[in-house]
């Protein structure tokens, strides 16, 4: 397995996984196996249930034909996914995401990245904290609303998703420049096998393009062990390292 930097492509070691994800809030990952990225989780990280795992913290995303779009199946659809946070609509979602391809598609079925924190600077260039504060998750079942962005004690914490489950809420202009920004500031990935990625779920937000096939990927979900250095990713990323 080889783990890049993502700007650079500098290789890294696995014990500086966890100072990377801090710093750049992103690591790729390449010539990789299920079982590698499982185990270079657990060395740092416990695992995060989701309802569709098919073992602790592990969910293989692949196209089910009675999957609909609520939040926890929209994955897995050929539909396209806007970026987001996963598990955004929970009290504190996951810190750290990962997602290996195991079989990619011909056509169709980019990853897209997008660097919340820079987002997010330039949102308060035009419009202010107050403003930015103000933000907030709406679900459309009439559930709680979270806020999208939530400081405390020097530290950053994003949340997000734009769809039938829910959506940012605040003025029109606002909430347009954010959906604009958000576009600007995507990146597109080609995942052939064995290729991947490990994000702060707290800062990155990730989705895909439309596809065509039988894709077939896996997603790790998982918190920073409390007895970690880095267990205060549990709770957003740094402003100086965005």
């Amino acid at each position: 397995m080889r783990l890049l930097r993502a700007e650079s492509l500098a290789e890294l070691g696995p014990d500086q996984i966890p100072s990377a994800l801090g710093h750049d809030g992103v690591v790729l990952i390449r010539e990789a196996s299920v079982g590698e990225v499982d185990e270079l989780l657990r060395r740092w990280t416990e695992p995060v249930d989701h309802p569709h795992q098919a073992a602790d913290g592990l969910t293989i995303i692949t196209p089910h034909h009675h999957a609909e779009g609520t939040e926890s199946e929209a994955g897995f659809t050929r539909s396209a996914l806007r970026p987001h946070t996963d598990r955004s609509l929970q009290v504190t979602p996951p810190s750290v995401l990962a997602a290996l391809m195991v079989s990619p598609v011909d056509s169709g079925g980019a990853t897209t990245l997008v660097d919340g924190a820079r987002v997010l600077t330039r949102l308060r260039r035009h419009v202010g904290d107050p403003a930015v504060t103000a933000l907030r998750l709406m679900p459309a079942d009439g559930s709680a609303e979270r806020p999208v962005v939530e400081t405390a004690a020097g530290l950053t914490r994003v949340r997000y998703r734009d769809d039938q489950v829910a959506g940012p809420h605040g003025s029109f202009d606002m909430v347009a420049r954010l959906r604009r920004l958000i576009v600007e500031a995507t990146v597109t990935l080609e995942l052939a096998a064995g290729e991947g990625y490990l994000v702060h779920n707290h800062r990155f937000l990730h989705g895909r393009t439309a596809f065509t096939g039988d894709r077939r990927l896996v997603r790790f979900l998982a918190r920073v062990r409390s007895d970690h250095p880095y267990a205060w990713l549990n709770r957003g990323f740094s402003s100086a390292n965005s």
